[in-house]
């Protein structure tokens, strides 16, 4: 799951309080990719004003169709994933877009997976099926990863 690390490298990149990458593919091909990033409203303490990255990666994907997967990952202060399954702010916007399956980073060191039912009735029928894929050498929470990637 290359795709995966690569949202580990958006969270990375975040300023935000919680550091959330995403990265919206279709296949192999990688569409967008962004952290969660802040809104530039000064009335609004930046701590609570942000984009979630999965909102950030479907504006920048706008134009595209087509089958679409989502990658979205979290890391803590030390770098280490954390859970990062879709808000439901963001369940609704990945519905809406078009979305059928999220891959997310879990706190114990493994990718679950969300896949999105093709019933109208909108996001309450995400069904989660673990994957429980477990963190590779070179990835966070590994013996050989290093914080200064």
């Amino acid at each position: 799951m290359a795709l995966i690390e690569l949202a580990l490298r958006q969270a990375r990149r975040s300023r935000c309080r919680y550091r959330v990458g995403a990265v919206l593919a279709s296949g192999s091909r990688v569409l967008a990719a962004s952290p969660n990033v802040r809104r530039n409203n000064p009335m609004v303490d930046f701590l609570h004003a942000t984009f979630h990255a999965e909102e950030a990666v479907l504006r920048q994907a706008s134009g595209s169709k087509g089958r679409r997967t989502l990658y979205v990952a979290r890391v803590d202060a030390a770098g280490r994933p954390a859970l990062a399954r879709p808000c439901r702010r963001c369940q609704d916007a990945l519905f809406a877009a078009g979305v059928t399956r999220v891959h997310y980073t879990t706190s114990v060191g493994t990718v679950d997976s969300v896949k999105l039912s093709g019933a109208p009735a909108g996001p309450q029928h995400w069904r989660t099926r673990p994957l429980h894929v477990p963190l590779q050498d070179g990835w966070p929470g590994s013996a050989a990863w290093s914080p200064g990637l």
